[in-house]
């Protein structure tokens, strides 16, 4: 009997790391990567030490982490996680984030991950960011599943078929958590709604029993924000060629330069919120009829995240910019509000080949307003400038606002 091993799909595992590791080690960028974050260590004795990595859990404690808190510490002010006493050691979960920037929403949450539970996660990563030997290896050794978003109709569905069965794979069979965006694509205009097809996808490898296939999956949704948005000229770049245009397409090397732009840019304050696993009890409340279920499931997916979401200052001077007015002036100092005005002129500038200052600037504004409009209509009560009290499935949570 044929049985998958999911070779084609799923990340490096013990039996076959050393030679990445050599592989790796002996890579141009390798020691780009190393000189950046072992800056008082020689080269040559870093390299020595992954070469001599045994497993890829090793790899993650000597190496990985180290290199994920470096750069959440320099990129960042304020690191915030809440939801921790959600998890339970040795307990598998299927994480759906919502998809601020292409690397460090998944970063973020597997170092928390190990440091709370002290657990890894696999984490997807689409196929068009697979871009040299040198990704797919690192990629691969940082536990990165593979999504191919490439073919005809048919070969879309066989793929997601496969993906399907992967992730309960994970789950169901090797006890490990895994990492997916509630949507293909990080979110131009700052409103977070999980795809219908994600949930489709999830299904399709078990569609006789709804109820029971997603409480396996034990699906965990987990709110991500930045006060300052990552990439965020460039979103709203993307987004005014792509309205303007009715498509776009990228350039050579520019999901590359989007990557190394989430990682390298400042993010001021930060939080990572895991919200309640959606229980076996809620999902039998869901309608039986395919269509319908995967459409109530994506609601409570939103739900939890957009109650969960942090809003920041800059979130609250966006939308009275937006909106020219001082409806949440208590959030923020005036000297704030003219160091944005000032941030944002800086960030548009960056934006030389079209000169529709008006509609890039609106459109930058709603990127960071958004989530004010969408977290206030999903009844967040505020109940003063730096507390809010968050309703999660009957939890409470508490946390400040910035």
């Amino acid at each position: 009997m044929h049985i998958d091993n999911f070779d084609d799909i799923r990340p490096y595992n013990d039996q076959e790391v050393q030679e990445v590791f050599d592989r790796v080690s002996r890579d141009p960028l390798f020691k780009v990567l190393i000189e950046q974050f072992y800056p008082e260590t020689p080269f040559e004795q870093k390299a020595q030490e992954f070469r001599e990595l045994k497993t890829i859990f090793e790899f993650h404690i000597k190496f990985a982490h180290h290199i994920s808190r470096s750069v959440m510490a320099v990129t960042g002010n304020e690191v915030r996680l809440e939801g921790t006493e959600f998890l339970t050691h040795g307990k598998a979960y299927g994480f759906i984030s919502n998809h601020r920037d292409i690397v460090m929403d998944a970063v973020i949450l597997q170092v928390y991950l190990y440091e709370s539970i002290q657990q890894l996660m696999e984490i997807s990563f689409g196929s068009n960011l697979m871009m040299t030997p040198f990704l797919v290896d690192l990629g691969k050794l940082c536990k990165m599943y593979k999504t191919d978003r490439g073919g005809t109709q048919r070969e879309l569905l066989q793929k997601s078929i496969r993906l399907s069965q992967y992730l309960k794979h994970i789950i169901v069979d090797k006890n490990t958590s895994f990492w997916i965006a509630q949507r293909n694509g990080r979110t131009k205009d700052g409103i977070d709604k999980t795809d219908h097809g994600l949930i489709k996808m999830l299904s399709l490898c078990d569609r006789h029993n709804l109820a029971e296939h997603f409480s396996k999956l034990n699906i965990t949704p987990v709110a991500i924000s930045y006060q300052y948005e990552p990439c965020d000229y460039l979103k709203v770049r993307e987004l005014y060629l792509k309205q303007k245009f009715g498509v776009y397409n990228k350039a050579p090397g520019e999901d590359y330069f989007s990557i190394m732009n989430g990682i390298k840019q400042y993010k001021g304050n930060f939080c990572l919120r895991i919200t309640p696993s959606i229980t076996i009890e809620t999902i039998r409340m869901l309608p039986e009829n395919e269509a319908d279920f995967c459409t109530a499931f994506t609601q409570i997916i939103d739900q939890q995240i957009t109650s969960a979401y942090q809003l920041w200052n800059t979130n609250y001077m966006a939308y009275d910019l937006l909106k020219k007015g001082k409806k949440y002036a208590e959030y923020y100092t005036k000297e704030q509000f003219n160091e944005f005005k000032q941030y944002i002129r800086e960030q548009l500038s960056k934006i030389k080949e079209i000169e529709d200052y008006d509609t890039l600037e609106r459109m930058f504004l709603e990127l960071y307003a958004n989530p004010v409009i969408t977290t206030r209509s999903n009844t967040i009560k505020i109940t003063n400038a730096n507390k809010l009290t968050t309703s999660l499935n009957g939890t409470q949570v508490k946390s400040t606002s910035s």
